[in-house]
């Protein structure tokens, strides 16, 4: 086709636009319609896209595009009036989330999860229709699918969330994150709002407004703030989210599952990594089985082989994983000292530490995955048997003693580590004393 025949079937528009794009999608879809006939179907999704149109396609919205696409999605477009600025598009589109959420909880429409991005699109004539191009709607789309992860009915990236002449109050941070299919990470936000996101109706608009005071300070302490000199501090957003999903249970009798998610994250992470200050969390997407996964699950079924206890303890039943509390020590700090009673068994979950004797003698220098503290259990003198001190900053993983003696598997995995640790050192004792007596040996006979 030459440039001349392609010209003539497709009319260029160049001039590229600002919009505001919210790329909306059913919640559990193939649950609710695999039992359908096609024509239940036809009606179901029928039904459900007039009344998304009632919601989106009103007077104060216009110009606003709205389209369905796979189905269940549709991808709504909020346009410039004459003289407005992204502001204005971005509340409009902010507010619909709103008032789509709030349908949503009365019942008037089928749970959807909505995601809010500002950016900008082409428009061209394809064979007679208006079709739209823009790189944006992938993000908003991933936006949307994200929405499931962190428990919200709406995402919005931050310009969205900066552009807005209403409901500042009630922005909440979500959390900066990359995932591998968009080039630049995102900060996310949502709102929280009476009737929205497990918010009650009559909640007390104080409090309300207290929780996410606490949230977004936690929340901006740990994604950090470059141009405010705030680094990340996990430690301190432990805490402060800890307690501001106290606070919301208190409040709502429910876990908020976007803070759950970011506790569940420095669980798993409790050291930011080398790239954390510009691409925040990295966010695994959907994939196709890997080799890696494989072997996992291969891992797995010859653990449950060679000790069906060991593996319904540590694979099935996994508790145990919340008994080890993280705990952060700076170089230089003494971790656990020599002589003390024991108070728990610590697992060296990043950095590096030192252990030490009576004589303040090097023993042995630890590394990630190293496991300390468990002699004390298995001895005579239930006493600290060395002094461990962090070479450098360090995270462990500390299981307490009560939590320890409640875990009968875990107690004989401890044991085991014991006698190996305990049979190295009468080795490295052993090979010490025939070494001191061979030279004994040799100064007697010089002399």
């Amino acid at each position: 086709m030459t440039g001349t025949e392609q010209q003539s079937r497709s009319a260029r528009h160049d001039g590229a636009q600002n919009v505001a794009i919210l790329m909306s999608d059913m919640a559990q879809y193939s649950q609710q319609t695999s039992s359908m006939c096609p024509e239940t179907l036809r009606d179901f999704i029928i039904d459900y896209h007039y009344k998304l149109v009632d919601l989106v396609d009103t007077p104060d919205n216009n110009p606003v595009d709205i389209e369905p696409s796979g189905g269940d999605g549709s991808l709504i477009i909020f346009k410039k009036r004459f003289g407005e600025d992204d502001r204005a598009i971005c509340t409009r589109a902010v507010q619909t989330a709103i008032n789509i959420a709030n349908a949503i909880e009365t019942g008037n429409i089928q749970p959807t999860r909505m995601g809010l991005y500002l950016g900008r699109i082409v428009e061209a004539e394809i064979c007679g229709k208006m079709a739209k191009f823009s790189t944006c709607f992938a993000v908003a789309n991933r936006l949307e699918e994200l929405c499931g992860h962190f428990g919200t009915i709406l995402l919005m990236d931050r310009e969205v969330a900066r552009n807005q002449d209403e409901d500042q109050q009630y922005l909440v941070s979500i959390g900066k994150f990359s995932l591998t299919s968009v080039l630049h990470p995102m900060n996310a936000y949502t709102i929280y709002k009476p009737g929205i996101h497990n918010i009650p109706k009559d909640v007390n608009e104080q409090q309300l407004l207290h929780f996410i005071r606490m949230k977004n300070e936690a929340m901006e302490l740990f994604s950090g703030n470059l141009l405010k000199g705030i680094l990340p501090d996990f430690p301190t957003v432990r805490e402060q989210l800890i307690d501001a999903q106290s606070f919301f249970v208190e409040m709502t009798g429910k876990e908020d599952l976007a803070i759950a998610r970011i506790l569940e994250y420095i669980r798993e992470t409790p050291y930011p990594a080398g790239d954390f200050n510009s691409r925040g969390m990295l966010l695994m997407e959907k994939k196709r089985d890997s080799i890696g996964d494989r072997l996992v699950h291969l891992s797995g079924k010859l653990l449950k082989a060679m000790n069906h206890d060991i593996y319904h303890a540590l694979i099935v039943d996994t508790a145990w994983e919340q008994c080890f509390k993280l705990e952060w020590h700076s170089k230089g700090s003494t971790i656990i000292k020599i002589g003390d009673t024991p108070d728990g068994i610590y697992y060296l979950d990043t950095g590096t530490a030192k252990t030490y004797n009576s004589d303040n003698k090097l023993l042995s220098v630890m590394e990630d995955g190293d496991i300390f503290g468990e002699m004390a259990y298995f001895g005579s003198e239930l006493k600290r048997t060395a002094t461990v001190v962090a070479d450098s900053d360090v995270v462990v993983r500390k299981i307490s003693t009560d939590d320890f003696s409640r875990l009968p598997v875990i107690i004989e995995i401890f044991k085991r580590i014991a006698e190996e640790r305990r049979k190295a050192l009468e080795l490295r004792n052993g090979k010490n004393a025939d070494k001191n007596h061979t030279t004994q040996k040799s100064l007697k006979g010089e002399l």
